[in-house]
C-alpha cells in the first residue's frame, strides 16, 4: 500500500450543489433560449450584458472577444451544440463581425467551436464516447506525468505546490476561479515533469471535459487533493500516480454515465416523435 494513504477506491457520498474539484455549483449560468440552433431575441436580451462583462478592457477587440466567448463556453453560458450566429453575437458583444470571425478561428483551434462557413459557428459538443476517449488519454498520460513530476520535486517546489493546492480547494464557489486555480496547480506540478508538450496537451484535455462537469452539475471527491498533497509532501511518485488514476476514473464514470443516459433519452424521444408523425 502507498505510504501517502491512497484509499481502496471506495467512492465518496455524492455531495449536492454540483461539487467538482474547484466548483461548488453555487453560481449557475442562466439558461439559453434557442430554437432550431438559432439564438432567439430572449437569449440576446438575457446574456448580452453578461458576455460583455467577460471582455477585459485592456485587451484588443479581437482578444477581448475571444476571451469573452471562451469564458462563456467554459462556464456553460453558451452550451454545447448552440449555433453562434455572427449577427446575434456582434449585437451582444458590441463588436463588428471581423473580430468575431477572428475569435471563431482561435476557438476552433482550441477545440471549443466548429466553424460553419459564412453562417457562423457552433459550440463544440462531446458525446459520451468522446468523453470516455479523452479520459482514456488523460489516465495514460497524466499518471505518467505525475510520476515524473513528483520524482523531480525539491523542497521549494513542494512548498509552492502545497500552497497552490490549498488555494485550489479554498475557491470552490466560482467555477472560473476554480478552473483557473486548478490549472495553475497542475501546470506548475507538471512543469517539473520536463515534458512541456505533453503537459500542454493534458491541460487542454482537462479544459475540454471540465465544462461538461460544470454543465451537468456533477460531484466528485474533494478529498483527492488532500491525499495528493500528502503524496507530494512525501515525494511518493507511485502513490500520487495511483491517486490521480483513481480520481480520473471516478470523474470519467460519473460524466460518461450522465451523457449516456441523456443520449438514450434523446433516442427514445426521437423514436416517439417519428411514431407520432
Amino acid at each position: 500500500m502507498s505510504s501517502c494513504g491512497v484509499d481502496s477506491g471506495q467512492r465518496p457520498a455524492h455531495r449536492g450543489g454540483g461539487r467538482y474539484p474547484g466548483f461548488d455549483g453555487g453560481i449557475r449560468p442562466p439558461p439559453i433560449t434557442h430554437e432550431g440552433g438559432r439564438m432567439t431575441d430572449v437569449s440576446v436580451n438575457g446574456i448580452g450584458a453578461q458576455l460583455r462583462g467577460y471582455m477585459p478592457g485592456e485587451s484588443s477587440v479581437e482578444e477581448a472577444t475571444t476571451i469573452a466567448l471562451r469564458v462563456a463556453i467554459r462556464r456553460g453560458v453558451l452550451p454545447p451544440g448552440l449555433r453562434l450566429r455572427q449577427e446575434d453575437l456582434a449585437e451582444q458583444l458590441g463588436v463588428s463581425r471581423i473580430p468575431l470571425r477572428d475569435a471563431f478561428r482561435r476557438l476552433e483551434a482550441e477545440g471549443l467551436v466548429e466553424i460553419e462557413g459564412r453562417r457562423g459557428a457552433r459550440v463544440r459538443s462531446l458525446s459520451a464516447d468522446d468523453v470516455a476517449e479523452i479520459y482514456e488519454m488523460l489516465i495514460m498520460i497524466e499518471t505518467h506525468l505525475m510520476r515524473l513530476a513528483v520524482r523531480n520535486l525539491d523542497d521549494a517546489a513542494v512548498g509552492r505546490l502545497l500552497q497552490l493546492s490549498e488555494h485550489m480547494d479554498a475557491v470552490p464557489q466560482d467555477d472560473e476561479a476554480g478552473r483557473l486555480s486548478r490549472k495553475a496547480f497542475y501546470s506548475e506540478l507538471y512543469r517539473h515533469s520536463g515534458r512541456p508538450r505533453i503537459r500542454n496537451l493534458v491541460l487542454q484535455l482537462r479544459d475540454d471535459v471540465h465544462r461538461y462537469h460544470v454543465l451537468k452539475n456533477l460531484g466528485a471527491s474533494l478529498h483527492a487533493h488532500a491525499k495528493l498533497r500528502e503524496c507530494i509532501q512525501q515525494r511518493d511518485a507511485e502513490g500520487a500516480a495511483a491517486e490521480m488514476r483513481r480520481h480520473l476514473r471516478m470523474s470519467r464514470d460519473d460524466l460518461v454515465a450522465v451523457l449516456r443516459r441523456e443520449e438514450r433519452a434523446r433516442r427514445v424521444g426521437a423514436r416517439r416523435a417519428r411514431a407520432r408523425a
